[in-house]
């Protein structure tokens, strides 16, 4: 390699070393290593922990990780004089640090194990450290967002929600707040959303195959999706506008108005969480009903959640359905029919452009026929496309007779081509047979000739 080449790899590496260390110092600056103020982080890390234990290490790595996370968690409980005094201090911290040893477990085994395993350490230890690395970027993305745009929106929003003259973040912040089991598992289905992706990352370390879109680069899409809408709609949510006032005492909106409002990220418009919950129930669908349930039963929880909390208005979650449909179509994997795919994408991405501008202009805060019909079609036309996403298999040709009849145990009527799995493996097998026969066949003509 000509020395030129060579400086220029290792100026092109160092480049990207500095570009991927840049979001986490930046987050240590701005104080987003503080466990007790960043729940992300702390979901993010006991993820990383059982994506980690789902890959079933040797007993002495995850013993290692034990005895990480048992001084670190020793060592903040004595320099913060205890874990802190939110729900589930104590075990949401232990949980993070387990991840965190966790992560230097899997990056000392990418480096120093055998040259056989380290690909499958490194491919472990990506998929358990990509949301950890992605909720910094995240975090200094939304930080920016009151400085880039320091008048919200939100009165545009509320004002759609009353239109409908459906009293949800009335009914369901009074639901929330006079029920505290309701109160607990919605702090739980909203804080502990990377920790579900990282279930879904775990499940597809095992189980590729089983899943329609690659985990990692779905949510990373979303967020980053989500990230450049907020934009185009600054709003926060009704908890930061109205204050003490929600959901008790909400006012009577007239003039619409931007409202300056400063250090609050600008993340309602759409709802990437709800969003992301969808998501997450949608890639569920290929495992045992329970696991659908327990999805579906999160999608509830954070639906109640996101509005009972007051983080967003009604109209940010039905913005958020079809949100979800294009960011799933997007990222589908090539075998999915490529029409419907293109209909789901594109529909669904017009739909929600559509919203945020007709919002965002003030289209339909003024007619409750056009806004219940927008919110009907809306949701009818995402089910619809996400109900036509089908796999599109291509059944090979026909094998012949003789080799289906060599297959070891096939049983006549039986069939034997099986579009998800089986086809590569029967034609491999007949191209077997066809070249043992011809090997056999020379065989015998050298033995025959020799004998002669």
């Amino acid at each position: 390699m000509r020395l030129g080449e060579r400086r220029t790899q290792q100026l092109c590496r160092f480049v990207l070393v500095v570009a991927l260390a840049l979001p986490v110092y930046l987050g240590i600056v701005h104080g987003l290593l503080d466990l007790a103020q960043n729940p992300v982080l702390r979901s993010a890390l006991a993820g990383a922990f059982l994506i980690h234990m789902w890959t079933r290490p040797r007993r002495v790595h995850w013993a290692l990780a034990l005895a990480i996370a048992f001084i670190a968690s020793g060592a903040y409980a004595w320099l913060h004089h205890g874990f802190g005094d939110y729900l589930g201090a104590a075990p949401a911290v232990c949980a993070a640090f387990l991840g965190l040893g966790s992560l230097l477990v899997l990056a000392a085994q990418s480096m120093f194990a055998a040259a056989v395993d380290r690909p499958a350490h490194r491919k472990t230890f990506i998929a358990a450290a990509a949301f950890l690395y992605f909720s910094f970027v995240i975090a200094l993305a939304l930080n920016l967002t009151s400085a880039l745009h320091p008048r919200v929106y939100d009165l545009w929003l509320y004002a759609f929600d009353e239109t409908l003259k459906l009293p949800a973040s009335i009914f369901i912040g009074h639901l929330v707040a006079n029920s505290n089991a309701l109160r607990v598992a919605g702090v739980l289905a909203y804080e502990s959303l990377p920790l579900v992706i990282c279930w879904l990352v775990a499940l597809e370390l095992k189980s590729p195959e089983r899943f329609a879109a690659g985990i990692v680069r779905l949510f990373v899409t979303a967020g980053l999706a989500g990230i450049l809408l907020y934009q185009l709609l600054p709003a926060t949510g009704p908890i930061y506008i109205f204050g003490a006032n929600f959901p008790d005492s909400l006012p009577l909106i007239k003039d619409l108005q931007p409202i300056l409002l400063p250090r609050v990220a600008r993340n309602a418009m759409p709802s990437v969480h709800f969003a992301c919950a969808l998501l997450v129930w949608w890639n569920a669908a290929a495992f045992a009903r329970v696991w659908r349930v327990l999805a579906a039963g999160f999608v509830a929880i954070t639906l109640l959640a996101t509005i009972g909390f007051g983080e967003h208005y009604l109209v940010d979650l039905v913005v958020a359905v079809p949100f979800a449909l294009a960011v799933h179509s997007a990222c589908l994997k090539p075998n999915w029919d490529s029409r419907a795919r293109r209909v789901a994408l594109w529909g669904s991405a017009i739909l929600t452009a559509g919203w945020i501008g007709a919002l965002r202009l003030g289209l339909l805060q003024n007619s409750f026929a056009l806004s219940w019909c927008a919110v009907v079609v809306t949701l009818a036309l995402t089910l619809w496309w996400k109900r036509s996403l089908r796999p599109q298999w291509r059944v090979p040709a026909a094998l012949r007779r003789e080799d289906v009849a060599e297959i070891p145990n096939h049983q006549n009527g039986v069939p034997v081509v099986d579009p998800s799995h089986q086809v590569r493996t029967v034609q491999e097998h007949a191209h077997t047979c066809q070249a043992n026969r011809y090997n056999l066949g020379n065989r015998d003509r050298k033995t025959r000739a020799e004998m002669q």
